[in-house]
């Protein structure tokens, strides 16, 4: 939680949902990415707007002959139970512009699926090590172009930040060229942070320390 937060204070909040990546856990993006240090350092800085990070459970069971772009679970439990309940539970700013989503690899499969054709609910997304077309495949990005054609146009209109990030040396990095193609043809304005290394921890606390001074401004 921010420095001085009290369930009694004036102030609100911005929030960023920061979701982890297929093989962890809720836990993971402080134990290992150390976001809470990378966030307080930042705030303490000025670099960053004093913000609440919420790092939720990613995975959700199986569905057969559905990958990661055709799961409604996580969207439906992100958006129907989760944020009601931290707006309940926390002084937020409710408001779409002080809402952010961002993942690492799963997690940024999620972000692409559930922040980035919702500007009725996230205004700045980051997609970390993830894209469209994985492994080549150009029916996913045909499906959610067409899934998502009214939401992306609406995006293109309404979102502050939209960051994408991947490591020259990722096993993923194909998928970038036809991510940032459909980003082109939705007329989406995005960041785009390419590094060095691959699919590592390394990149990923680099990318959240260039992405969190960017929000909430």
């Amino acid at each position: 939680l921010p420095p001085g937060y009290s369930p009694k204070s004036p102030w609100k909040y911005p929030v960023l949902y920061l979701i982890h990546g297929g093989s962890d856990t809720e836990e993971t993006w402080t134990k290992v990415g150390r976001a809470n240090l990378i966030a307080d350092n930042l705030i303490a800085q000025g670099k960053a707007k004093p913000m609440i990070i919420v790092m939720p459970a990613g995975h959700t069971p199986d569905r057969p002959g559905a990958n990661m772009l055709g799961n409604q679970d996580f969207g439906n439990d992100l958006h129907n139970d989760l944020i009601p309940a931290i707006d309940a539970a926390f002084r937020t700013d409710a408001r779409p512009q002080s809402r952010a989503m961002a993942g690492l690899s799963m997690g940024g499969a999620h972000t692409l699926q559930f922040g980035l054709p919702r500007p009725d609910v996230f205004r700045h997304v980051g997609i970390f090590s993830m894209g469209l077309g994985v492994g080549g495949n150009q029916d996913d990005i045909s499906r959610y172009e067409q899934q998502n054609a009214l939401a992306l146009a609406r995006a293109a209109k309404d979102m502050k930040l939209v960051y994408y990030a991947m490591g020259k040396e990722d096993f993923l990095y194909a998928t970038v060229v036809p991510t940032r193609a459909m980003l082109d043809r939705a007329a989406i304005d995005h960041i785009y942070n390419e590094s060095g290394g691959g699919h590592t921890w390394i990149n990923w606390r680099r990318y959240l320390a260039d992405f969190a001074p960017r929000l909430f401004r």
